[in-house]
């Protein structure tokens, strides 16, 4: 992603936005290469259409540690440098903290996504799976937790499960 094509979405956000000021784009997804500079730039575009309040930069910290961009990375210190003046920004997990995926028999790997429930039983992957799990959710706290150290406030997903 660069500048240009933060504009290039916003404005056709802005151009199918609603009377309200409301938009068809919600949440808008850079790609894993993005720096801090691109999206302080498409924080500052997204202000200028006025969907500061509407539209949320999606930052990856964490991918999956196998066969998706270049792997690993931990984009947390990135992430903490911009949250105290980037707004609506989610931090989104895909993966464990690197150091304890590479410690793994099994790292996550995103084809895993792609396979069938019963064949991942099958093959005995299925506590495999588990442990990348909560590694996941081990990088989702430990994010959680550096924010919450620096006074910054967050939603922790209210609606991603149901209940």
């Amino acid at each position: 992603d660069n500048p240009y094509a933060c504009l290039w979405t916003l404005l056709t956000a802005k151009l199918f936005s609603r009377d309200d000021g409301t938009s068809p784009l919600i949440g808008f997804n850079l790609s894993n290469s993005v720096n801090n500079e691109t999206i302080e730039h498409a924080a500052y575009i997204r202000g200028e259409f006025g969907f500061e309040d509407v539209v949320r930069i999606e930052h990856h910290i964490t991918e999956t540690y196998k066969s998706i961009v270049r792997q690993p990375y931990d984009r947390l210190p990135e992430l903490l440098d911009i949250a105290g003046h980037v707004k609506n920004i989610s931090a989104k997990h895909e993966g464990g903290v690197p150091e304890i995926e590479e410690s793994r028999d099994y790292q996550s790997d995103i084809l895993d996504y792609f396979r069938e429930k019963d064949e991942i039983i099958a093959a005995g992957h299925m506590p495999l799976h588990l442990a990348n799990y909560l590694d996941k959710h081990h990088s989702l706290n430990r994010t959680a937790e550096e924010l919450t150290k620096r006074g910054l406030t967050f939603l922790a997903a209210p609606k991603l499960h149901k209940t």
